[in-house]
């Protein structure tokens, strides 16, 4: 395991080759998720994720119920997941964001393998009042963190990262499929967070509110 201390109250663990035999456990796992497509309401409309995702039952699947006793072990908290996203090639991706769903974001933690392509993973710190990506690309921000993780590794964001930092998966120049299966947990310690999430939309007309989310039709 390596730590990458972003700051004083935030870090990164990275594992590589965490998963064994990872190019079979992509496949089951690739196979077997009912996978979805989801649209997220942006001002009047919705707008569907350049990515797909799915809802795992780690009790149902060896590999991820053994993932999920390691974590445990190791981290000793009780994770709550877990969430599956597919990278179908370079041109799904995933926009710079904190797990703002957790509500309380001063001690998290959100593990994540990666299974099948390596490709970036930016972290970039928040600055309160400007925007999210401040219009630059991933990766080119001076202080950004780029790690690229893949086939089958390990990594963990801890501390405060969720709340003072922001991270993505950019698009890339790849048309490897990548998959990511997230735990999350939260000491639900300190000052809850009351910033819209990614998934509740913004409402911007005069029409009735509409629901944040919702699975593709």
């Amino acid at each position: 395991m390596r730590r990458h201390q972003l700051d004083a109250t935030s870090w990164v663990d990275l594992v590589d080759d965490f998963v064994r035999d990872a190019s079979a456990e992509f496949r089951t796992i690739r196979n077997s998720s009912p996978w979805q497509q989801t649209e997220v309401l942006r001002y009047d409309h919705y707008v569907s994720e350049r990515r797909l995702g799915a809802g795992l039952d780690a009790a149902s699947n060896p590999f991820l119920r053994q993932t999920e006793l390691h974590l445990k072990a190791t981290y000793g908290v009780r994770w709550a997941g877990v969430a599956a996203v597919l990278y179908r090639d370079g041109a799904d991706f995933q926009g710079f964001h904190g797990d703002r769903e957790l509500r309380w974001l001063d001690d998290t933690l959100i593990a994540i393998v990666v299974l099948g392509g390596r490709r970036p993973f930016v972290l970039r710190l928040r600055r309160p009042g400007r925007q999210q990506s401040d219009g630059i690309a991933a990766g080119a921000g001076e202080g950004d963190v780029v790690l690229t993780p893949g086939e089958g590794d390990l990594l963990v964001m801890g501390g405060r990262c969720q709340r003072d930092w922001l991270h993505a998966v950019p698009p890339a120049d790849t048309a490897a499929e990548r998959i990511s299966l997230t735990w999350r947990w939260t000491s639900r310690t300190g000052r809850p967070d009351t910033s819209p999430t990614y998934y509740e939309g913004r409402h911007f007309s005069d029409r009735p509110r509409r629901p944040g989310s919702r699975t593709k039709r």
